[in-house]
């Protein structure tokens, strides 16, 4: 059993209707058409939080929480809907060390890339590190984000110690990990400050054994009831307060990219690169080659990258004969300047004596096997400049999908961004990029793969000109998350559900109708009146709070 308390009561911010104000929140990165909000608060702390959610259950109000609009499946477009905004919530705590780890405790409106900067400035480190940094860690928890390096570190549910969390009636509910714990068949118990009781049944519905899945409520035995609101979008409460593990910095981070000339090779240069990294972790290893990230590029990316000028702004060569792109980061035990990095590259390529054995030889190694040592561009240690070159050209493929599918809309604007986001077995990841190919080919849709291919979650995206081609591409997406799920995979890996119709069919066939009934009487255990979120995850049910 858990006690949730009432907070001070606080005059709740003046809520802004000005249109022109009001016109930056209705929209997020997903691609979707602006949506219609009835109005937009913007928080400093959970107390005027908790008030905004006091006074809009009085008013039969709903609420969309919102952070960064980051979202790419429309999860932060209101659809009438009072928007309650966290990006005034920046407060970012000092980091606790001791000698179990570390902590931090930050408000949900600081964006990644300021919370690394502040960390670095102590010598930690987030280690989930979701693709996009100027994202707010309230969106990424809410989303249970992942990103390039999960394949070491694994996705933001590890990381999340502890949370604080408003619930429907504008009670906080202050959780820690290990905390509340229950097992199938039983249920949480939450008493709130009226003494009313709410019953929360522990799902029975059973995931894939995979490190990243984002869909819908987390299910497993036993279940922490941190875990039931990470990844829960913001349709069970607002988080207001998040406490993070951390991880000591890195030493030293070398960046390599890799261009091959057979989309197979990469798969099998990854794959030993994984191994290898793996197996150094597993064995405590630290001459292993630990590799934390691999991303992949198709040739339908690195022609992008070309035909927009990319590549030359960012000053790397592109050939038109590489048909695939590997980045990678690795991890150093130790403290390497790019002089020391640079003379045993040197050293290694001109068989030299007695070389020493440590991560980088063992890594070069791997390349030589593949004979892709000599397509390898580094980014060293001390150049940072080199290193965020090399991440701005992966970063710069889903910006020119994007700008491509804006100006296509012009001429349709039935045209919209569809894009995968599935996750299998890497041993299944041959055969699914070849299904993606042929799903795509066959339909004659424009089409570009990238993503993370360290953890087999790969983006497959269709660049449509049309409403008939935004049809077979919906089509190609289906059939492409029932050939995962197939295979031991799960069709909603790190992006969520959001209002995307796409997605919530995937999650409705990925799960069956019986999880996603026990996903609603969760949402109406916490959240009775539909007030949070309404048509995220799954469409809106009848009755309800009214905007």
């Amino acid at each position: 059993m858990i006690r949730a308390q009432r907070l001070p009561d606080v005059p709740a911010p003046p809520v802004q209707y000005d249109p022109e104000v009001i016109e930056a929140y209705l929209e997020d990165a997903s691609g979707l058409p602006p949506g219609q909000a009835s109005g937009l608060v913007r928080v400093v702390d959970e107390c005027e939080a908790a008030a905004v959610v006091r006074a809009a259950r009085e008013r039969g109000q709903t609420l969309l929480p919102q952070a960064a609009r980051s979202s790419v499946t429309g999860g932060a477009t209101p659809r009438g809907e009072v928007v309650l905004s966290v990006e005034r919530m920046t407060e970012c705590g000092p980091v606790r060390a001791d000698s179990v780890g570390a902590t931090c405790v930050v408000q949900p409106g600081v964006r990644l890339c300021d919370l690394q900067m502040q960390l670095a400035a102590s010598g930690f480190y987030f280690p989930p590190v979701p693709t996009y940094q100027q994202a707010m860690i309230g969106g990424a928890v809410s989303t249970n984000a992942g990103g390039a390096a999960s394949f070491k570190y694994g996705v933001t549910r590890r990381w999340v110690h502890g949370l604080r969390v408003v619930l429907s009636n504008g009670d906080l509910l202050v959780l820690e990990r290990g905390q509340e714990v229950a097992r199938r068949g039983e249920s949480f118990q939450i008493v709130l400050a009226d003494g009313e009781e709410i019953r929360v049944e522990v799902p029975d519905y059973s995931l894939p054994d995979l490190e990243k899945i984002s869909a819908g409520y987390w299910s497993a035995d036993p279940l922490d009831l941190v875990d039931l609101f990470v990844g829960s979008e913001g349709t069970l409460g607002l988080i207001t307060g998040i406490t993070l593990d951390l991880v000591p910095l890195p030493p030293s981070v070398v960046t390599g990219l890799v261009l091959l000339d057979d989309e197979a090779q990469s798969v099998r240069l990854a794959a030993d690169l994984r191994a290898a990294a793996a197996l150094a972790r597993e064995n405590g290893d630290t001459g292993g080659p630990d590799v934390r990230s691999i991303e992949w590029m198709d040739r339908h990316c690195l022609a992008l990258l070309r035909d927009h000028g990319d590549a030359k702004r960012l000053r790397i060569d592109l050939p038109w004969t590489a048909r695939a792109a590997l980045l990678f980061e690795l991890e150093l035990p130790e403290e390497t300047s790019d002089e020391q990095a640079q003379d045993l590259l040197e050293l290694f390529l001109e068989g030299g004596p007695g070389i020493t054995d440590g991560p980088l030889v063992r890594l070069f190694r791997i390349l030589a096997d593949h004979e892709a040592l000599e397509r390898l561009e580094l980014g060293f240690p001390d150049d940072e400049r080199r290193r965020r070159a090399l991440a701005d050209l992966r970063e710069a493929i889903p910006l020119r999908v994007n700008e491509i599918l804006s100006q296509r809309r012009k001429a349709d604007p039935a045209v919209a961004k569809v894009g995968g986001d599935l996750i299998v077995p890497f041993d299944r990841l041959e055969e699914m990029l070849a299904i993606y190919r042929e799903g795509f080919e066959r339909r004659g849709l424009e089409y570009a793969i990238w993503g993370h291919l360290s953890d087999a979650n790969l983006h497959p995206n269709a660049l449509v000109r049309s409403a008939a081609e935004l049809s077979s591409a919906h089509e190609a997406l289906l059939e492409f998350a029932e050939q995962a799920v197939s295979r031991g995979g799960c069709p909603l890996s790190e992006h969520g559900v959001g209002r995307s119709p796409l997605k919530q069919e995937m999650l409705r066939r990925f799960l069956g109708p019986a999880a996603t009934e026990q996903m609603r009487r969760i949402k109406r255990a916490l959240d009775p009146e539909g007030r949070f979120a309404p048509g995220v995850l799954f469409p809106m049910e009848g009755g309800g709070a009214t905007a």
